[in-house]
């Protein structure tokens, strides 16, 4: 029995509009630390530490523009020389509070991380005006029954932006 010991560091980043200098874009991640904890080969574990999300991520907007929650990997769950498939990694919104947007795929669908930027949340023209949005979030990750055991850690980039 291989054990894996889990854990991925969360990066966030935050693209300022460009247009007016008075309008406010933020972005903010209440818990930045994903750990899966130790696991084993061919394990699947669900991480949901508040009850039914891991973490949330808080977007506001004053400047009338759609905007748009993307979010990559970085850096794979690597251990060594060893990896983890990002395929392996999904993240799934399971609510939103206050926002009127589209989630990508729907909610509670899990859906790979991949290393190009994904689209997560698109705006509603109501996200735009000074609201907080809370997207609620829970992870997923599956190990293959061949996972080499070790200390594995990678790293997701959020990002908020006004550009697709």
């Amino acid at each position: 029995m291989t054990k894996v010991m889990i854990a991925i560091i969360v990066l966030s980043a935050v693209i300022l509009p460009a247009q007016a200098a008075f309008a406010v874009i933020t972005m903010t991640l209440d818990r930045d630390l994903v750990d899966f904890r130790t696991m084993e080969s061919g394990q699947t574990v669900v991480i949901s530490d508040q009850g039914v999300y891991h973490n949330e991520i808080t977007c506001t907007s004053t400047n009338n523009q759609p905007w748009y929650l993307k979010a990559n990997m970085i850096r794979p769950f690597t251990s060594g020389m060893n990896t983890i498939p990002n395929e392996d990694f999904q993240w799934m919104v399971v609510d939103v509070i206050n926002g009127k947007g589209i989630v990508y795929n729907n909610k509670n669908v899990p859906n790979p991380f991949t290393n190009f930027k994904s689209l997560i949340y698109t705006s509603d023209p109501e996200d735009n005006t000074g609201v907080e949005v809370k997207i609620r979030f829970r992870y997923i990750l599956k190990l293959s029954k061949r996972q080499i055991a070790g200390n594995y850690f990678g790293s997701v980039r959020w990002t908020m932006t006004e550009l697709l």
